[in-house]
């Protein structure tokens, strides 16, 4: 059972996003069993399979981003504790006073907390998912804002939903380049090398923005390791780098009820 209080917690963390879920159980040695599942597994089967069964009555501490899953996780385990990450949690760590804080992000929260975990501020997370957002936290420990835009397989499906002959294109690794002779290519060009340049402004603004000229910018996510490959700016976060800002709150969240 928790005794987070005590500082020996024993729970399951879930960082929720719009398209997979990680979990892991933390322990008074750190986090233990992490793995990765669909968050629409998550949502149609309330959380009946997984971390959520092999430990059935350990409290959850989720930084959730659906609400729908919320809500089918509270539906499936009606008797179990939950608490999500909010606004109030995070300003233990954060000064949250530059920002409306009632429309961050629970993930951007847990990313801005898990960088102090990781450097001193200043400091740019840029989360690499089915969207693409930034957090920006100033010398301060001020939490400043940043950015949400779509992430590469949005700009593709966007493409296909929106006109009447352009095709949903695939992934790839490699940087395209910006004359595409034909419509693939084109599409390569616009959505990859594009997105590129849009993190590069963003990284380079935000810099200014934080008067930080060489601020470390961490890239995490599904799809860092392509931007980590074509943006040098960028340096690869840790290993569960968002659960790891859940775990840095854990003890306060159980705290407080």
């Amino acid at each position: 059972m928790n005794d987070a209080i005590t500082g020996k917690p024993n729970l399951l963390l879930a960082v929720i996003g719009n398209t997979h879920t990680r979990l892991a159980r933390l322990t008074a040695d750190g986090l233990d069993a992490v793995a990765c599942v669909p968050t629409h597994d998550l949502t149609e089967r309330g959380g009946q399979f997984g971390l959520f069964t092999t430990w059935p009555d350990l409290p959850v501490f989720a930084a959730c981003v659906v609400p729908q899953a919320a809500a089918a996780l509270r539906a499936g385990w009606p008797g179990r504790r939950f608490r999500f990450l909010d606004a109030a949690l995070a300003a233990t760590e954060l000064d949250l006073s530059a920002c409306d804080a009632t429309g961050i992000g629970a993930d951007r929260l847990a990313n801005a907390v898990a960088g102090l975990g990781t450097t001193a501020p200043p400091f740019l997370v840029v989360d690499c998912g089915t969207a693409i957002s930034t957090a920006a936290v100033d010398a301060r420990r001020v939490f400043r804002g940043g950015a949400i835009l779509p992430g590469r397989r949005l700009w593709r499906r966007a493409l296909k939903l929106h006109t009447a002959q352009l095709p949903e294109i695939e992934l790839q690794d490699a940087c395209p380049a910006a004359l595409g002779t034909a419509t693939r290519a084109a599409i390569l060009a616009g959505c990859d090398g594009g997105i590129l340049g849009a993190v590069r402004h963003l990284v380079e603004a935000t810099r200014r923005e934080l008067a930080a000229p060489a601020c470390p910018v961490f890239a995490t996510g599904g799809d860092a390791p392509f931007f980590l490959r074509h943006l040098t700016e960028l340096t690869p976060a840790p290993a569960d780098f968002t659960l790891c800002g859940l775990a840095r709150l854990a003890g306060r969240a159980w705290a407080k009820g």
